[in-house]
Formats: C-alpha cells, sequence, structure tokens
C-alpha cells in the first residue's frame, strides 16, 4: 500500500509523533509513506517519510490573510499545487489527513483534486475544526452555532487567530461546499467524545470509526535522571503540566492559582511556556519553554508525583496518556475526551473548572495512593504498536 499523510507538523507535536508512528507502521507491513507537512522542524526518524509543503515566504502570506481576513485554507495555492503534483507522482493508494490548518493548504483546490482523484480518504479528526467556521473547540465560549450554521463568532481572536474581518458564516459555507463533495471519505475519531460531535456537524454523512490515540511506549517509559538535582527540588511534590500551547483554554490560571494555595512542599512545573508567561508566573513555578525533545519529557513524566491537566477545551491529549507511560498519575478536568484515557487505578476527574476539587485530586494524585504499575498497565492499552494497527486495517478495507 502507498500512504499519503497531510499533517501541520511531521514528527513533532502530538499530530506529527502520530503520523510518524502511522507511517512506520506501513513501512513495517511492506507498503510506503509519505507525510505531507506544513510546519517546519521535524524528528530525526520521520526524515525518511518528511515532504514539506510550501516554502516560508508563502506560509506568511498565508498567515496574513488570514489573520486579517478569518482565511484560514485560502491561501498556499501554489504550494497545493505543487503538493498534488507530487501526489500524483506518487499515486497513493490511500490519502490520510490529520490537521489540515495552519497556513500551508489551500482547501478547495486540495478537495477538487480529491474528487476527481477518487481515491479513499482517511480524516482522522485531532480537533473540531473541520466542521466550524473558525475554532478547533467551542466547549469555552458555550458556542453552538456550529451545528447549523457558524456566523459573529465569538473565539475570532483565538486560534486560527483573526485580528480583522469575521469570516466564519464564509468559512462555514465553504467547509460544507467541499468537505461534502462526493468523496470516498471516512472519519477516524479518537475518542466517543468526539464521535457525538462528528454526529452533530453537517460531517455526519460520512462514516466514522473510533481508533484511539496511541503512545510509544519504547519512548514514554520510566526514565531514571537528575532533574530533582537540577532543578533543586529535593523532597518536594512535583505536578507537572505540559502542553505545546499556554492559551486560556490550557488553564494555565488554574495551576497559577493552586501553585499559590499549595504551599511550599509542591511544585509546579509547566512546559511549554513563553518567555513572557514564564516572566509573569508566581514564585516558586518553574516555567520551561516548548521543547521536541522526548527523551527530555519522558524525564519529567517520570520525575513527577502527578501530570495535572486542567485543560477546558480537549480532544483526547496526548500528554495524558505519556505521563501515564512513565508511572505517572494524572488530574484531568472533564473536559471532552480526557476522562476516557483514566480509570480508578491511575488517575482522578474533577469537574470542570472546580479549583478546590483540583487541589484536593493533586493532593490525593501525590500521596502514593496510585501505583506506578498500574498506570504503566493503564497506559499499554493505548500502545501506538497496537491501536494503530486498526489504521492499517482500516487502509486496506478502503483500498480492497
Amino acid at each position: 500500500m502507498r500512504i499519503f499523510q497531510l499533517n501541520t507538523f511531521c514528527g513533532v507535536k502530538s499530530t506529527g509523533r502520530i503520523a510518524c508512528e502511522i507511517a512506520k507502521l506501513v513501512l513495517e507491513d511492506g507498503g510506503e509513506c509519505l507525510i505531507g507537512y506544513g510546519v517546519p522542524g521535524i524528528s530525526n526518524d520521520s526524515e525518511p517519510f518528511a515532504y514539506k509543503i510550501g516554502n516560508a515566504f508563502e506560509r506568511k502570506i498565508h498567515a496574513v490573510i488570514r489573520k486579517l481576513f478569518d482565511a484560514e485554507g485560502y491561501g498556499s495555492w501554489f504550494a497545493t499545487q505543487k503538493l498534488i503534483r507530487k501526489m500524483k507522482t506518487f499515486q497513493p493508494d490511500l490519502i490520510h489527513l490529520h490537521n489540515l490548518h495552519g497556513c500551508y493548504l489551500h482547501l478547495p483546490s486540495l478537495f477538487r483534486y480529491f474528487q476527481k482523484a477518487a481515491i479513499p480518504i482517511v480524516w482522522t479528526l485531532h480537533d473540531c475544526w473541520p466542521f466550524t467556521g473558525h475554532c478547533a473547540y467551542f466547549d469555552y465560549s458555550g458556542c453552538e452555532r456550529w451545528k447549523k450554521e457558524c456566523h459573529h463568532c465569538p473565539q475570532q481572536k483565538n486560534y486560527p487567530v483573526c485580528i480583522g474581518i469575521d469570516g466564519s458564516i464564509r468559512n462555514h459555507r465553504m467547509k460544507k461546499r467541499f468537505f461534502s463533495l462526493p468523496l470516498q471519505m471516512t472519519f477516524a475519531v479518537p475518542c466517543e467524545w468526539m464521535t457525538g460531535q462528528l454526529g452533530a456537524s453537517f460531517l455526519r454523512c460520512y462514516p466514522s470509526s473510533v481508533i484511539v490515540n496511541g503512545v510509544n511506549l519504547n519512548t514514554f517509559h520510566p526514565i531514571s535522571n537528575n532533574l530533582r538535582e537540577r532543578y533543586h527540588l529535593n523532597d518536594a511534590k512535583v505536578c507537572l503540566s505540559v502542553a505545546s500551547e499556554w492559551d486560556h483554554r490550557k488553564g494555565l490560571s488554574y495551576l497559577c492559582e493552586a501553585a499559590q494555595k499549595m504551599g511550599e512542599n509542591y511544585r509546579f512545573v509547566v512546559i511549554g511556556l513563553t518567555d513572557e508567561q514564564i516572566a509573569a508566573l508566581p514564585s516558586g513555578m518553574i516555567g520551561i519553554k516548548n521543547t521536541t525533545n522526548v527523551r527530555e519529557l519522558a524525564e519529567w513524566y517520570t520525575t513527577a508525583d502527578c501530570l495535572v491537566n486542567p485543560t477546558l477545551e480537549d480532544n483526547m491529549p496526548m500528554v495524558n496518556l505519556e505521563a501515564l507511560a512513565c508511572g505517572t498519575p494524572v488530574v484531568v478536568f472533564e473536559t471532552g475526551g480526557c476522562p476516557e484515557a483514566i480509570n480508578e487505578k491511575c488517575g482522578i476527574v474533577v469537574p470542570k473548572g472546580d479549583l478546590t476539587a483540583l487541589r484536593d485530586a493533586i493532593r490525593r494524585a501525590v500521596s502514593g495512593f496510585y501505583r506506578s504499575e498500574d498506570c504503566i498497565s493503564r497506559a499499554k492499552e493505548f500502545d501506538c504498536a497496537q491501536t494503530f494497527q486498526r489504521y492499517l486495517a482500516l487502509y486496506k478495507e478502503l483500498v480492497e
């Protein structure tokens, strides 16, 4: 089988690592795979699969029209034409879509090609952007306009950021037109929560299948390290939080409030912050910039007494699975698919936004009540070597 994947990232960030793990399985199965990606910076193990879409100049132009006119998916025309020529040369048996936002694709051109090529398509929904007029998630704002037709978007200044004209109604109509073309398309959703959102959208006409996110247990596992000594953590209870971007929906404010009220025995470590966010942290909190070093992440997961994920909008976050694989219990808000990764032996689900319950859950999580063995056992249920086999089975079913 020849598989062509499309994603914003390749080998880095959670979606990029997922695409890379799938590519490895395709290769092991005797097939070929390319990953077309838009944002520079890839992992070493993804180099054999990587195909860079476009260039920095075209992405910048696309970013400007997105920011001014709410026009994600309307730029990068030349890059998309070159991508289509690459696909025609590669002659894939199936195309696997991941995140198509990120200023690297011209969606009308791409989907017209899909219609003409009549190639089977699998689209993994890592967020809700494919069926909204602007946002990747809508829980925080409580907006339900996407169920009929988006307009007057309450999250216009959230990702994908627009500071100019609201284009949500235009974008929603464009997606309905091009994503609903006669296509051989099947959706893969990583959790039951997303199944419900898909079923309420205009994309419900397509078949779908739940394929949970998988974690690489060869990469994420307990690793001995000296982080406690390096960061002078001593015997403190380490509460770790990780995100690729800490916007308001990720719940940084809850971490700051908890850190201020829980005393010196608790040290909160937050990975993925900007310099400005690090400077604004309360005293006693440790802020670390974003990292693509997965070993460093595994070391932090191992060092932590618990992972705290107070996200207010999310799907099935990989950080929860990665922490469990390193033997670390997880505390999460009852958000999206987050509860689906947790059971009573490896973590606690807290009512969304309940700071008192969050602090109580953190105290319980670091108390030694949860065993590393039980956390790792839970993570094994999400072993990507097993869960992503379902993609291979789906590919073969659709290609045949």
